[in-house]
């Protein structure tokens, strides 16, 4: 009896010990790799909605004699040209409504003083200056 006690084999805590160390580096390792990724998808949603309010903006110009709504973003929402070719999009037959930033769930920054020009831009998640884009008239 004595004897198979002594013949089972096992691993030793030295053993338990190393290969849970070698998790904790492989885990630490794809943490960090991908730790940028949500940032810069957040990034290229930023951009791509931009460019989507741009190109609504630059549809609209025509249709309000040549003007683009002034002075902030709740006159770009209140536009009904502009508004309405957010509320027409739909994915899954849900609209997908006017565009915010991904992870403030604010407005972007948009200026006009005089409606023949704009400024729309958007902040990375850190608040640095991201996007810039100015009217194409």
């Amino acid at each position: 009896m004595l004897r198979k006690l002594q013949n089972k084999q096992g691993f030793t805590l030295i053993e338990l010990l190393i290969v849970i160390v070698i998790l904790g580096i492989l885990i630490v390792i794809v943490i960090s790799a991908t730790s940028g990724s949500k940032s810069k998808a957040n990034n290229d949603q930023r951009n791509a909605d931009l460019s989507r309010i741009q190109t609504a903006l630059e549809d609209c110009y025509s249709d309000n004699g040549n003007k683009y709504p002034s002075p902030d973003m709740a006159a770009v929402k209140a536009n009904t040209c502009v508004a309405g070719k957010f509320q027409s999009q739909t994915v899954n037959g849900q609209a997908i409504g006017f565009p915010q930033d991904p992870k403030a769930k604010t407005d972007y920054s948009y200026s006009s003083t005089d409606g023949s020009s704009y400024t729309l831009s958007a902040n990375d998640d850190n608040g640095n200056p991201l996007t810039t884009l100015n009217s194409k008239q």
